[in-house]
């Protein structure tokens, strides 16, 4: 059987909303049932909080390998401000108002 493009992109939005249905609920349960459990509550707080991995090395324009921080956060400062600039950015009568 074969799903058209809009069934597919349909299906990935009700499996989002699902999962954020999902967190918001164990979130209020986690809230309400704090008094009772709350070694779940500061598991998940401890969770949240938790720092992420690091960044992988990454090449700089010159082609050099980057491996710290301070040098990774460059490269990635130089990459977006080639990217965007005043043409590129909307001004701030053209946008929307939920941005």
């Amino acid at each position: 059987m074969q799903v058209t493009e809009d069934d597919y992109k349909d299906i990935i939005r009700l499996c989002r909303a699902k999962i954020r249905r999902a967190k918001a609920q164990l979130e209020l349960n986690l809230t309400t049932a704090i008094k009772d459990n709350k070694k779940c509550f500061y598991k998940q707080v401890s969770n949240k909080k938790r720092a992420k991995d690091n960044l992988h090395p990454l090449l700089d324009a010159g082609k050099n390998i980057v491996t710290k921080d301070e040098g990774k956060a460059d490269v990635i400062n130089a990459f977006f401000a080639s990217v965007f600039n005043s043409e590129t950015s909307c001004s701030w009568g053209t946008q929307t108002p939920e941005l």
